[in-house]
């Protein structure tokens, strides 16, 4: 069976000083049962957030050298927040298992189908 990525994507320049920690705590909930309910049906292999931490972005430069900068940078309009890979049929498949995904609330999901590149899968 096909496995796709979901890469969960939100507005780095939204503003969310209206949540309050309940808010908060409720929308984490929400992905937790979104989750929980891929995972009961044997089809989430996994999910994961990515953390505040920033990050870096490695650019090829001449010579086989590689250059390291800090990122995501300040000037990004959207942020990639975490990622689930799922068991689907197909792309269509995928995209209606994300139907009433929490992030759809905040951003986009992106959906992308992974080619195990003749390696083996796991």
């Amino acid at each position: 069976m096909p496995k796709f990525m979901l890469i969960l994507r939100g507005d780095a320049t939204a503003d969310y000083s209206q949540f309050t920690p309940d808010d908060f705590a409720k929308i984490l909930g929400e992905y937790e049962a979104w989750g929980q309910k891929l995972a009961a049906e044997g089809r989430l292999t996994m999910g994961q957030k990515l953390t505040d931490q920033g990050g870096k972005v490695i650019w090829p430069r001449p010579n086989k050298k590689v250059e390291v900068k800090d990122g995501p940078y300040v000037e990004t309009k959207e942020v990639v927040g975490g990622v689930y890979i799922l068991k689907a049929d197909s792309y269509d498949h995928a995209v209606k298992l994300c139907a009433g995904h929490p992030n759809l609330m905040f951003g986009s999901i992106e959906v992308r189908e992974l080619d195990f590149m003749g390696g083996p899968e796991t």
